[in-house]
């Protein structure tokens, strides 16, 4: 579909245009880096590189290729991120919020279901002052950013077509994962344990009723596959497994231990903790297979008699006993 506005309101630039695609199917052109290769930039200009960590303050960096060798490199982060809605990001920030000297502008994108199966996409930038404004438009905004949603356009149909279920099934990143199992809440514990650890992030969240709530959640945490599999209250978590983080120092177990135990979690013995969603973990200090391995059988006797009186592991207890 070609319909288009363009609204341009004081430092706001802004395109909206129906797409011929499920919703799921468009946030998964903005937010899978592969695909937002292929149109994210208006032709005869590509993009040759996208880096995207999917959380508030995580990288949002591209660049972009010219015709003739250019090349032009974009670094900001996400600022806001709401499962198949809404994105904000920004060129103010590096990865982790470190300020930079000059911003651009603020981008957002908010999605909305349509007609006919559809989507309606708003793409806007709010610019810092009137300067910047008039650059993105000198640049030339409105062209550029109508060829390149008319590109996600093409995208999002083509992929619509070869898979009708593109929308409500996931496509696995990973060939094995570990599935959680939760009666409720499977969205906000997926938003939750990605914020606890670098190396994480959201990768897709799948709602068979675009209204209704999330069923299978997929994420990273540093790096392990995860997913949550959401709605059978049936069916309640165990210590039979657990989540184990190795942590490197007591800074780090004090911060995940606090985390885990925020708004109803519970401490366990020798650093097993439940979360307040009923999943367990055990957070372990490095330190203790270090103290507990090697050819001192006393020494470890002397570490693992000091741990059966802790619950969050004490480095320096262990360290003392040894």
């Amino acid at each position: 579909m070609s319909d288009f506005e363009i609204r341009k309101d004081g430092l706001t630039l802004e395109i909206m245009r129906t797409i011929a695609a499920p919703r799921q199917v468009v946030w998964r052109c903005w937010t899978d880096p592969e695909l937002l290769k292929k149109w994210f930039c208006p032709k005869p200009w590509s993009v040759a590189e996208a880096d995207l960590d999917l959380r508030p303050g995580g990288r949002m960096n591209t660049v972009m290729a010219g015709p003739n060798g250019e090349r032009i490199e974009n670094a900001g982060v996400f600022l806001e991120i709401v499962d198949g809605e809404r994105l904000t990001f920004t060129d103010g920030y590096e990865e982790n919020f470190v300020p930079k000297a000059n911003s651009f502008m603020t981008g957002y994108v908010e999605l909305s279901d349509s007609a006919d199966g559809c989507t309606r996409l708003v793409w806007g930038a709010r610019h810092t002052s009137e300067v910047t404004r008039d650059q993105h438009l000198e640049m030339g905004f409105e062209e550029g950013w109508k060829a390149a949603s008319a590109q996600l356009g093409d995208l999002a149909a083509a992929i619509a077509a070869e898979t009708p279920d593109a929308g409500l099934l996931p496509d696995f990143s990973a060939k094995v994962r570990t599935c959680l199992f939760f009666s409720e809440k499977g969205e906000e514990a997926a938003v939750f344990y990605v914020s606890l650890l670098p190396d994480s992030k959201l990768e897709r969240m799948v709602r068979p009723d675009p209204n209704g709530p999330v069923l299978v959640a997929e994420f990273t945490l540093a790096g392990t596959p995860y997913m949550i599999l959401n709605g059978n209250p049936q069916e309640q978590p165990s210590h039979m497994s657990s989540i184990s983080v190795l942590t490197e120092d007591q800074a780090e177990t004090d911060r995940l231990w606090q985390a885990l135990l925020a708004d109803g979690g519970e401490e366990l013995q020798c650093g097993w903790i439940r979360d307040r969603f009923g999943v367990y973990w055990q957070i372990v200090p490095e330190a203790l297979p270090r103290l507990m391995h090697g050819d001192d059988p006393e020494r470890a006797r002397r570490v693992t008699a000091a741990l059966m009186h802790m619950k969050k592991i004490d480095i320096a207890g262990l360290e003392a006993a040894a």
